[in-house]
């Protein structure tokens, strides 16, 4: 287990300063930051507290490999992990509570056998705080088939993450990774290669809260861009990863990785069979801040 961070800061409230005269009172705060789990102990003397939370990035899915002549998909995009902040009365909770830290989907492994599909990447795990907070993870992106690939969903309705792009039926480029209002973003599709074995772009990464994006990887050229992680120990959550363009004449592009806290994996670009498809992107670990009020 990793040992939370710890800071205590002054803030200011109003209304019972000294002498009875209104003026700003003292107010200091524990930080605690946790992003493996772990065990949060109340302070002594908190009055309130507040939490949130990020769920960890779905991982993408690989690409397809496949004969000439044949569609074969990219791997969907990885959806964005969900955000969750409550603030409880200290009374309300106990001398401890146990956090969970969502853990960050894994990357569909490379198909490695001719005219196989793709692997799908593994579901984000939730951010939990006892019984009173929780951030669902993102689910992975599917596999490329011959017939496409589904991207990841986010697992709740309510401060949900962004969806993974979807790969298209017809060996297109990859689509877009969805931004929501809140959560992480979704990653972006891999390339596919079409049944005229032309090969295509990965898809970009849903944009992050600067409203910009991971670029998708360029067939023949540029990889797959990763998701923009937020500052260390903070609750924002992140961006989700440019997906792998295809090839014919070597690996399929991987899919990057998506960006901390939360953000999604790309997809990875089909292949040609001969050559490996593009692995998955894995998507970003979440993080749970626990900030007590005196």
């Amino acid at each position: 287990m990793t040992r939370p961070v710890k800071a205590r800061t002054g803030f200011a409230r109003f209304g019972g300063g000294s002498g009875g005269q209104g003026g700003p009172a003292a107010r200091t705060a524990e930080v605690q930051v946790f992003t493996a789990n772990g065990t949060w102990t109340k302070p002594a003397g908190a009055v309130t507290v507040r939490v949130e939370t990020v769920g960890g990035g779905g991982g993408g899915g690989s690409g397809r490999r496949g004969a000439a002549g044949t569609i074969r998909a990219g791997g969907g995009g990885g959806a964005g992990g969900s955000a969750s902040s409550k603030s409880i009365p200290a009374a309300a909770l106990g001398a401890t509570v146990s956090v969970t830290v969502g853990a960050a989907g894994t990357a569909g492994p490379a198909a490695t056998a001719d005219s196989t599909d793709g692997t799908a990447g593994g579901a984000g795990g939730a951010s939990v705080f006892g019984t009173f907070v929780r951030a669902a993870g993102g689910n992975g992106g599917a596999g490329g088939t011959a017939t496409g690939a589904a991207g990841g969903t986010s697992a709740t309705p309510g401060g949900q993450g962004g969806v993974g792009g979807t790969a298209s039926a017809t060996g297109a480029a990859g689509g877009q990774g969805g931004t929501p209002g809140a959560g992480a973003s979704g990653g972006g599709a891999g390339g596919g290669i079409s049944a005229a074995d032309a090969v295509s772009n990965g898809g970009a990464g849903g944009s992050g809260m600067a409203g910009t994006s991971a670029a998708g990887g360029i067939a023949g050229g540029a990889a797959a861009t990763a998701g923009a992680a937020q500052p260390a120990n903070s609750a924002l959550p992140g961006q989700g990863a440019g997906g792998g363009a295809s090839s014919t004449t070597a690996a399929g592009g991987a899919g990057a990785a998506g960006g901390i806290y939360g953000g999604g994996g790309g997809g990875g670009g089909a292949s040609l069979n001969g050559n490996n498809s593009g692995a998955g992107g894995a998507g970003a670990a979440g993080i749970v801040i626990v900030t007590s009020f005196f």
